[in-house]
């Protein structure tokens, strides 16, 4: 009895490179849109921090737009109504003025804070709107006395 031995079919190298070729190239899409998607959300996070200077001489082309600012916090300014958690205060540096209003519960470092970085927008009418602050406090904290 002749057994006739079969080969297995040979698989044709192109059908091989064809699916190499869809594999390389579906990665290639996947690390496109990986890096679009990282690359939008960074640029979507980042905001300059204007100073007030910038912020007058810009104001025309800022009104409307999320920005930073930071200036020296005018400690006398402070107006805090606590009944509908409005905080307003004023940011001074070099003869600018930029009063600022923000809607949520005051920094409880608000009255000792030397600076103000506040994210929001500005009004048409020069009134900066935030949205979030953060309140910058003396870099040296110093001992109050005892008192026996």
């Amino acid at each position: 009895m002749e057994s006739t031995l079969r080969r297995p079919p040979v698989k044709s190298t192109t059908a091989a490179r064809g699916n190499s070729i869809k594999f390389i190239a579906g990665g290639i899409v996947l690390l496109g849109v990986i890096a679009f998607v990282m690359f939008n959300t960074i640029q979507a996070n980042t905001v300059y921090y204007y100073t007030l200077s910038e912020v007058q001489t810009q104001q025309a082309s800022l009104v409307g737009k999320t920005i930073r600012v930071n200036g020296p916090l005018d400690k006398t300014s402070i107006r805090n109504d606590q009944k509908n958690l409005v905080l307003e205060f004023n940011l001074v540096q070099d003869g600018i003025v930029l009063p600022v209003v923000y809607q949520g519960v005051a920094p409880d470092t608000m009255s000792s804070g030397e600076s103000v970085v506040a994210e929001g927008k500005l009004d048409s009418d020069g009134v900066f709107r935030a949205q979030s602050i953060l309140v910058k406090c003396p870099s040296k904290y110093q001992e109050s006395p005892v008192q026996y």
